[in-house]
């Protein structure tokens, strides 16, 4: 099923605030929101579950599509669907589709639409403060998304008519509680169970058979403390591949944390794993947009 762009009910909204609707840009959710008003009803399956589309799937058929989610939040063995309440949509897609006026970046909200990243560029998050730099070979999809991906695409293991991309990163807040530097690596190791389980989905690449660390530890992000988890996954149908996730301290609000998910598919034409520690390592502080907050995005 196809879900196209559009605002819809945002599925992280409390319970305490006002309704509010978050924005679908055909692939996964944005960190653009507004009051509710007149809320159509959601899908019969929600756009993306939780913080949006996993990494590694880029669906293009005709244009680019998304596979739909199935629930909130995710990725590696999270996203939506999860037994840790944090269910992984499925393998997602880029829509062609173009966005309505009121979309956000269009003519109703007044923030332009910038051009896509270039090589050697970084995609700043107007809503969390950071940006992340686009390695050779990668590129930024949608201009009104922190998301980028390798250019490389190929048919997705399941179906073939979907097209998946080998490589993928996406930026996303992360609730907040998380405190001392050892709860910093308990929230690493969730985001990046949430990583694999979303980026390489069950319908996809017939679920995850196992996975071992290869790489973790304490890192700087941006001049902040955080901490990183990498694993390597064996699918059963498909590539295997590495993932990992960083989970670092906000340069703006301290209080506040962000994660980063990133992966590539084990593949001969895959981006190298070295791509993942240049997004990491290359990561900056940049400004914050107006509203922005460090949790404005959807928490995972």
């Amino acid at each position: 099923m196809t879900t196209p762009p559009g605002w819809y009910p945002d599925p992280g909204q409390m319970p305490q605030l006002p309704p509010q609707e978050r924005w679908w840009d055909g692939s996964t959710w944005t960190g653009h929101t507004r009051p509710a008003v007149g809320v159509p009803p959601m899908p019969s399956s929600p756009p993306g579950g939780g913080a949006g589309r996993g990494p590694l799937i880029a669906g293009i058929v005709g244009g680019v599509v998304l596979i739909a989610a199935v629930v909130v939040a995710a990725v590696l063995f999270l996203a939506p669907g999860d037994d840790s309440g944090n269910d992984k949509p499925e393998a997602g897609s880029k829509s062609s589709q173009p966005a309505p006026e009121d979309a956000p970046g269009g003519q109703d909200d007044g923030t332009p639409s910038e051009p896509p990243s270039q090589d050697g560029e970084v995609v700043p998050s107007p809503e969390l403060g950071v940006g992340v730099p686009v390695p050779e070979g990668w590129e930024q999809p949608r201009p009104d998304s922190p998301f980028i991906s390798s250019e490389k695409e190929y048919a997705c293991p399941k179906p073939q008519s979907v097209r998946c991309v080998r490589g993928g990163a996406n930026l996303l807040p992360v609730s907040s509680g998380w405190e001392g530097e050892a709860e910093l690596k308990e929230a690493t190791e969730l985001q990046v169970a949430k990583n694999a389980k979303q980026s390489y989905d069950k319908k996809a690449y017939g679920g995850i058979t196992s996975h071992k660390v290869t790489e973790s530890g304490k890192v700087t992000v941006a001049g902040r403390p955080g901490y990183r988890i990498r694993w390597r996954i064996n699918n059963k149908v498909g590539p295997d591949a590495y993932v990992e996730s960083v989970v670092f301290r906000s340069p703006h609000l301290p209080e506040e944390i962000l994660t980063l998910w990133s992966s590539v598919d084990v593949a001969e034409g895959a981006p190298p794993t070295s791509d993942l520690d240049d997004m990491r390592e290359g990561m900056v502080k940049t400004e914050l947009g107006e509203g922005g907050t460090g949790s404005d995005g959807e928490s995972v």
